[in-house]
């Protein structure tokens, strides 16, 4: 749970214990609250039991007739008393949580490292590219981040260079038209240099593909190959460029196929 998440919890449940004079309805009362309540606790998986007699009180103040008149002071003597049994509750769940902190471990912003580990785009790479990602693209570098966000630098290369295989076969799909089925990142570029002349690839672009392949991919395969943080937060860095590289390609193939 983030920080702004905390706040809106914490803030609304203490509303609730001195709910006297509160209004029913609108913006920032308690009809609003209960909502904004329910919504984090969902989402969270939090707070047994809170849920339900939200619902229940929901339901209740759904029967004023005006919801811009105040609870009644016996309500919010009861809605005082539940509320702060959620206040424990929710205390007590937030206690058994596991915490992990999560920081500037990398030498990269974690701010934008966060953004990519909840599947967003960031400036280690442009909303366009991303929205054009395929699911396992996205899912291989949102992971990636999550690594170097923790510190793991071996595990954020290998999946990164993951992701960066599957962008070679998207690329490798657009231009071909054909399937990548179980070829390797090798074999995806031996192919293309064998048809270059075919479809109009530059022999530089696949150099350039060829050089990832070689002096990043091959070596991660190294059974006893161990990454430094710095090392992996500079191949990440290099991976979300050539990542870049291979979409501009890709959009110069459809702006070909769809003049």
């Amino acid at each position: 749970m983030n920080i702004d998440n905390l706040y809106r919890l914490g803030l609304w449940i203490q509303r609730l214990r001195v709910s006297s004079g509160m209004k029913i309805g609108g913006e920032r009362h308690l009809l609003d609250g209960f909502a904004i309540i329910q919504q984090i606790l969902e989402e969270h998986n939090m707070g047994e039991g809170c849920v339900e007699e939200i619902n229940s009180w929901k339901k209740k103040l759904d029967k004023y007739d005006d919801k811009q008149v105040e609870i009644t002071e016996a309500d919010a003597e009861k809605l005082s008393h539940d509320a702060d049994n959620w206040n424990n509750q929710i205390h007590r769940d937030l206690n058994r949580k596991h915490v992990v902190e999560m920081g500037l471990q990398s030498g990269l912003n974690p701010d934008e490292l966060l953004k990519m580990s909840d599947e967003q785009p960031s400036e280690f790479i442009q909303e366009e590219t991303w929205n054009r990602l395929t699911a396992i693209e996205k899912s291989d570098f949102c992971d990636a981040a999550r690594c170097l966000l923790l510190g793991s630098a071996t595990p954020s290369v290998m999946v990164v260079l993951r992701g960066a295989e599957a962008s070679i076969r998207n690329y490798y799909q657009y231009t071909t038209k054909e399937e990548p089925r179980n070829k390797t990142w090798r074999q995806l570029l031996h192919d293309l240099k064998s048809k270059a002349s075919v479809f109009d690839i530059e022999d530089t672009f696949i150099a350039y593909l060829d050089y990832f392949g070689k002096t990043k991919r091959n070596f991660a395969q190294h059974p006893n190959k161990i990454y430094s943080l710095r090392e992996a937060a500079v191949i990440f860095m290099q991976i979300m460029g050539m990542v870049e590289d291979i979409y501009v390609q890709i959009q110069m193939i459809s702006v070909k196929s769809n003049p």
